[in-house]
């Protein structure tokens, strides 16, 4: 399984890649290769979900995201304010 993810190791946004057995996760960052386990449980497939729900927030700020396919793919984000909401929706 693969996902968007920002690597606490490099800082790039890039694809992680999650392989699991029926006890343990092993999330790889497609960039930089950094590793790390978690159990696989309840509590991780409900991260993921979790990372794959605030992803779609997160391309409304960042369009750049959408850029992300294929493993390797990777970017370095400043940060940005998020954009100002509009006082005025639909047509006067």
């Amino acid at each position: 399984m693969q996902i968007i993810d920002l690597c606490t190791h490099c800082h790039h946004w890039t694809i992680t890649v999650i392989e699991h057995d029926s006890k343990e996760a092993t999330f790889t960052c497609s960039h930089c290769q950094n590793t790390f386990k978690m159990p696989w449980d309840t509590d991780t497939r409900f991260l993921i979900r979790s990372i794959r729900h605030s992803l779609k927030k997160r391309t409304k700020q960042y369009p750049e995201l959408k850029t992300l396919k294929a493993p390797g793919d990777h970017i370095l984000l400043e940060e940005r304010a998020a954009p100002e909401p509009s006082l005025f929706k639909g047509k006067y």
